[in-house]
C-alpha cells in the first residue's frame, strides 16, 4: 500500500512539475502594414505594434505573442486555403469581406485610425465629392485597395501609380509625381517630421476613410483567441499605454473601454 501512495505522490509531483516549467505558446501577430509607426525597425523591435504584444506577453504567462510580416497577396492565399495559423493585428473587418464578424475571429476594439488624402501645399485637394479627383494621378502602395478612388481608376476617369512603400509615395507625392496620395495619417505624421516636410503637405479635411482597428484569427484559434479580449480590454485601461501613443504623436486614440464592437 505505501508503495502504491508512493507511486501517486510521484505522479502528481511529476505533473505538476511539467505544468509549472511549461514554457508559453508562441503566437504569431502578423501584420502586412509594414510601416512607422506601427513597426519603425523590425531588427530593434521598436514600433507601436511591438509595443503592444510586449503588453500582452507582461500581462500572461500562457502565450509569447510576437509582431511578424507577412505580405497581403501571401495572407490571401493562407486565408482561402484555410492554412492561416496566426493571428492579425490592427486590421478591420471590412478589408477581409466579413462585416458580420462571421467568417473569422474578431477581438474588441483595438485603437481608431483614418487614411487621408494628402497633396501638395502648392496643388492642394479638398475631398468634397469624389468629381475632384477626375483627370488627377493618385498614389498608392503596391497590392493595396482604395474603395473610392480604385472604382474611379476602373472606370477610366483618373490614374493611379503605385510605389513599394509610405516613405517613397510621400517623397514622390513633395516631387510632384502625381497629384495626390493616401496614406494612414500616423504614417503620414511620422514621415512629415523625418523629411522635415511640414509645410509641404496638405491634408484635406474629409479624410479617404475612418475606421478601427483590430485583432483578427481564424476560428482553428478560438483557444487562444479567448485572452485577446481580455488583454485588449487591460491595454486601453492602462496609463502608461496612453503614454505611448502620445510618444507617437498621432492621431491614433485608445479606444473607450465602454465602446462596442461595430
Amino acid at each position: 500500500m505505501k508503495l502504491i501512495w508512493l507511486i501517486l505522490l510521484l505522479t502528481c509531483f511529476n505533473a505538476w512539475a511539467d505544468s509549472s516549467t511549461s514554457t508559453p505558446k508562441d503566437i504569431a501577430l502578423y501584420t502586412y502594414h509594414y510601416m512607422p509607426p506601427y513597426v519603425i525597425n523590425s531588427d530593434t523591435e521598436t514600433g507601436l505594434l511591438y509595443d503592444v504584444a510586449d503588453f500582452f506577453n507582461r500581462q500572461q504567462s500562457n502565450y509569447h505573442f510576437s509582431v511578424s510580416y507577412i505580405p497581403r497577396k501571401r495572407l490571401n492565399h493562407l486565408l482561402d486555403t484555410q492554412k492561416f495559423d496566426g493571428m492579425m493585428i490592427g486590421v478591420n473587418p471590412l478589408w477581409f469581406k466579413d462585416s458580420d464578424h462571421t467568417t473569422y475571429l474578431w477581438s474588441e476594439p483595438l485603437m481608431r485610425d483614418q487614411d487621408e488624402i494628402i497633396s501638395h501645399s502648392n496643388a492642394p485637394i479638398e475631398f468634397n465629392n469624389t468629381e475632384v479627383f477626375y483627370g488627377k494621378s493618385v498614389g498608392g502602395i503596391f497590392g493595396f485597395r482604395y474603395h473610392t478612388i480604385d472604382t474611379l481608376v476602373d472606370n477610366g476617369v483618373m490614374m493611379r501609380i503605385d510605389t513599394s512603400n509610405e516613405s517613397q509615395l510621400i517623397n514622390m507625392l513633395i516631387k510632384k509625381r502625381f497629384d495626390f496620395a493616401i496614406v494612414s495619417r500616423a504614417t503620414t505624421l511620422f514621415y512629415q517630421t523625418l523629411l522635415e516636410q511640414n509645410q509641404q503637405l496638405y491634408f484635406s479635411s474629409r479624410p479617404h476613410d475612418q475606421y478601427i482597428r483590430y485583432i483578427m484569427a481564424p476560428k482553428t484559434l478560438q483557444t487562444e483567441f479567448k485572452a485577446i479580449n481580455t488583454l485588449i480590454k487591460k491595454l486601453n485601461k492602462d496609463p502608461e499605454w496612453q503614454q505611448k501613443m502620445l510618444k507617437y504623436q498621432t492621431f491614433l486614440q485608445p479606444i473607450e473601454p465602454t465602446l462596442e464592437n461595430k
